[in-house]
């Protein structure tokens, strides 16, 4: 039966070509590698080295073998991080990947209802944008995410809890402070902070906001944080297109938010590990979350989801 760590000494051969090398990287000795290489070939039937005045030449069957091996390695090495993780944990907690903007915002919210059921419990919480949401789930480093929406990826399932309307932000005392609803066209010439292109969620973003026909607006700075974005607005180095969360935070230092005219929505989603099952602590840290967004002061611009 091939195990695992005969895999892994024939992967760390394979990358470094030398016995030693290999097991440098294992931290074994050269005879352990060998032995496991030999244990390897015994198992498959075939020669995977031809051992030529002490050096290791991979076979043509070696180097088939490998890209069967790439292909399948990365499940179980998440797998064998997974249980390492697992191992380590002295007690139960609960792990949450959360974007910045709701980690400050939305989350602590939340924790507070989810400790009233479960006081004892600790929480780690992984603060990263959504593309390192997305790994950690995969990775099986977290239990839950709170994230914006994403398209569907194997590995992770999804709940939509809320939409949210499309803000703008404008620092105080702006020509456009008095208006009820901001258009695409109001900002032609305005300074706006941008989104930064080729990100994961970012693209596109200012096609969708400023349609073709529509005078565009200049964008001096661009980020990929909305926190950032609010702090320019409110140090009056431009107007920005936002999410809802960080208003409340940020109007307290003089940002003036109005909805933004536009068909776009903020779609916001708990995600999970598609690995069937949730613990007691998801299933609190679920219900939490949608008694928060119930409560319409959180954010007046939010809808529920699907609606």
């Amino acid at each position: 039966m091939i195990r695992f760590r005969q895999i892994e000494a024939f992967r760390s051969l394979m990358d470094t070509g030398t016995t030693v090398g290999a097991a440098r990287r294992m931290h074994i000795t050269q005879p352990a590698v060998s032995r496991l290489i030999a244990d390897l070939e015994a198992d498959l039937g075939f020669r995977l080295f031809n051992r030529t005045k002490g050096r290791m030449e991979p076979t043509t069957a070696a180097v088939r073998f490998q890209l069967a091996v790439e292909e399948n390695f990365l499940g179980l090495e998440r797998l064998r991080k997974a249980a390492e993780t697992i191992r380590k944990d002295e007690t139960q907690a609960l792990s949450v990947a959360c974007m910045p903007v709701l980690s400050t915002t939305l989350l602590p919210l939340i924790l507070k209802e989810f400790f009233k059921m479960q006081p004892d419990v600790p929480v780690n919480i992984d603060s990263v944008g959504n593309a390192e949401v997305l790994v950690r789930l995969q990775d099986l480093k977290v239990d839950v995410a709170l994230s914006l929406a994403f398209p569907a990826i194997a590995g992770i399932e999804v709940e939509p809890i809320l939409q949210a309307e499309v803000l703008c932000a404008l620092p105080a005392g702006h020509r456009l402070c008095d208006r009820d609803v901001i258009t695409p066209a109001d900002l032609a010439g305005e300074n706006v902070i941008g989104w930064i292109p080729n990100r994961p969620l970012s693209q596109g973003q200012e096609d969708k906001y400023f349609p073709q026909g529509i005078e565009k607006p200049r964008f001096p700075i661009r980020t990929h944080t909305s926190h950032t974005r609010y702090a320019m607005v409110a140090h009056g180095l431009g107007v920005s297109i936002v999410e809802p969360f960080g208003a409340q935070v940020w109007e307290k230092h003089g940002v003036v938010v109005k909805p933004f005219q536009t068909e776009a929505t903020h779609d916001y989603v708990l995600a999970y590990p598609s690995t069937g099952r949730r613990s007691t602590l998801v299933h609190d840290f679920r219900t939490a979350t949608m008694k928060v967004i119930q409560d319409p002061a959180l954010v007046p611009w939010q809808h529920a989801a699907g609606h």
